[in-house]
């Protein structure tokens, strides 16, 4: 009959594609519950250690912070003294009784004054050469001769002279 068939049969058969057959895959492997629970547990500690250390961290670094705030108060309140030692020290009343105990400033009234007469005989020229009012023709005038005759014109207060040290 399967002659038979084959003649009969009007499809032909057509070759089916070979689907490949997969393996099944393999299982995968569990965890079992009490290393599960044992992990958990474990995280949580170090979370709880983790936790606990910045705690403290904090609380140490609060207290850094109050005692650098009291120094900070104690130096406000440091600066601020200085300041009014420094205000009173700047007054006048303290400036002149510093200068009459210390330095021996006294009052204008009570300074005396010396007047000396002066010398009617010349002083020789040997003694002060500035005081002669001739120069020998050799000798020309100096630096300080010519910057003593341009004062005198532009500031014509008293006179000045100018004279040549010896040696």
């Amino acid at each position: 009959m399967t002659a038979a068939r084959k003649l009969v049969e009007p499809y032909y058969p057509y070759p089916e594609e070979a689907v490949p057959v997969s393996k099944p895959a393999p299982k995968r492997r569990r965890i079992p519950a009490t290393l599960r629970i044992c992990l958990v547990a474990a995280c949580c500690v170090v979370i709880g250690l983790l936790y606990l250390q910045q705690q403290v961290t904090s609380y140490y670094l609060n207290m850094e912070l109050l005692h650098l705030q009291e120094q900070v108060k104690l130096m406000e309140r440091r600066n601020n003294e200085l300041m009014l030692t420094l205000e009173s020290q700047r007054s006048l009343k303290q400036i002149e009784q510093i200068a009459r105990s210390q330095l021996g400033m006294v009052d204008p009234e009570v300074t005396a004054t010396l007047v000396v007469p002066r010398q009617m005989d010349p002083v020789p020229e040997t003694q002060a050469r500035w005081l002669a009012e001739e120069r020998p023709a050799d000798q020309t005038p100096g630096i300080l001769a010519a910057l003593a005759a341009v004062l005198n014109k532009v500031l014509p207060l008293g006179g000045v002279e100018a004279g040549t040290v010896q040696r």
